[in-house]
């Protein structure tokens, strides 16, 4: 007996869907940032704020919008290259200064920087819970 298979699909796309597809991703970032927020600084609240989340391609992605994120992200002061100061000039480029930010810790007890990573090493068994539990559910919350 002969048997064809005439797939529509490719099977990468195949593997998405039945691992819940663009909307999965979607809720793993989302979930994602949930979990990370203790840990982004919070002086006034905007750079927790200020986030898009969305998938591309085979990714789920978490983007904080704000000009100065990075330079929290990375947890260290960066200054003009001309001045010297941590306020810069348009056209003027900032240099890591080699002194650690400091994080206030009233809004946002856990903050600091790579707050992804931290959210890891402490959520990461619940943030695959809540994707294995998405997706048991159908892609329902």
């Amino acid at each position: 007996m002969k048997v064809e298979f005439d797939w529509k699909k490719t099977v990468g796309k195949l593997a998405q869907e039945k691992c819940g597809g663009e909307g999965a991703l979607k809720f793993l970032a989302n979930q994602a940032k949930e979990f990370m927020n203790p840990y982004v600084p919070a002086k006034n609240n905007v750079l927790a704020q200020n986030v898009r989340i969305y998938a591309e391609g085979d990714t789920g992605v978490v983007e904080y919008d704000s000009d100065y994120a990075h330079y929290q992200y990375e947890g260290e002061l960066y200054v003009s290259s001309v001045t010297g100061s941590p306020w810069a000039k348009k056209g003027e480029y900032k240099v890591p200064a080699g002194k650690k930010l400091e994080y206030g810790i009233f809004r946002h007890p856990l903050a600091t920087s790579h707050w992804d990573k931290a959210m890891m090493t402490a959520r990461k068994g619940d943030l695959t819970k809540a994707v294995q539990n998405y997706l048991k559910k159908g892609g329902k919350r």
